[in-house]
């Protein structure tokens, strides 16, 4: 069932103030009646405007707030670092690796030759 109201009662609502009313008084208390539904649909709609501003404003704070952990953690400038990193690393790296390395790239002396000293 629809909780409306259709033509048939609207009819009989009107007889019953119009008989409890008065023909007299029934255009005033029509009018204060209009004045009163146009004040509350006024209060419904503030009503409604606040949680729609209250939800905005809220949206506009998580807003805020990923920026600032974007600008926080920029993935470029994580990057950019790991490969400082990586070419410095490369460039001065450990002396135990630069020793490995300069002892793997010079030939083998033979054993049975001393070696020299200025000295």
């Amino acid at each position: 069932m629809s909780p409306g109201i259709g033509m048939p009662e609207l009819m009989v609502v009107l007889v019953l103030a119009l008989v409890v009313v008065g023909p007299q008084q029934l255009p005033v208390m029509m009018r204060k009646v209009g004045q009163m539904m146009a004040q509350m649909r006024a209060m419904a709609k503030d009503f409604q405007n606040s949680f729609e501003e209250i939800g905005r404003e809220t949206e506009l704070a998580e807003l805020r707030k990923e920026i600032e952990a974007l600008k926080k953690s920029n993935p470029v400038e994580e990057v950019r670092g790991e490969v400082d990193k990586v070419a410095y690393e490369a460039r001065f790296g450990d002396d135990e690796v630069r020793r490995q390395k300069i002892a793997a790239a010079q030939p083998d002396k033979p054993a049975s030759l001393p070696e020299r000293g200025d000295g």
